[in-house]
């Protein structure tokens, strides 16, 4: 079962945006990690590595663009993307979905779910993992939704 996490973020749907499409801040947030990314503008196919861990001790984790759904002009009301982790060591998928509430504040929701590989066998420990996996991007949601109410 993924992890769900849900916020209301007090700033414009673009700014929204700008913050949590930004993969090569995503260091920024999720503890012990730095970022790569592939060169060039984000699309679909598009990929990024975050490398977790200190020194010698740590693992990629690398995704894959397969839904790009930036907003289309100034009064778009959604936006949404999705990942597939690709890496040897974890599996899953991320979707973050952006939308405008009729008081202008975003709603956000991330869903995801990592499953560690050999998948037949990673399925038996994500109920473990999903408590851990809420708490981390719940608090890398709040860090970015606070940068982007700050930079609104």
């Amino acid at each position: 079962m993924p992890a769900v996490v849900r916020r209301t973020i007090d700033a414009p749907l673009q700014q929204v945006w700008d913050v949590f499409s930004d993969f090569a801040t995503y260091g920024r947030w999720i503890p012990l990690t730095t970022m790569v990314v592939d060169p060039g503008p984000t699309r679909v196919g598009w990929g990024f590595v975050g490398r977790t861990g200190l020194g010698p001790v740590a693992f990629l984790d690398s995704m894959l663009v397969t839904v790009w759904e930036p907003p289309g002009a100034p009064s778009a009301s959604e936006a949404r993307f999705a990942v597939r982790k690709t890496g040897r060591l974890l599996a899953g998928w991320a979707e973050v979905e952006a939308v405008t509430g009729a008081d202008g504040r975003v709603d956000l929701t991330w869903t995801e779910e990592i499953v560690p590989r050999p998948e037949f066998l990673g399925r038996l420990l994500v109920p473990l993992a999903d408590p851990v996996t809420s708490r981390l991007f719940g608090r890398a949601v709040a860090g970015m939704a606070g940068a982007a109410e700050a930079a609104s």
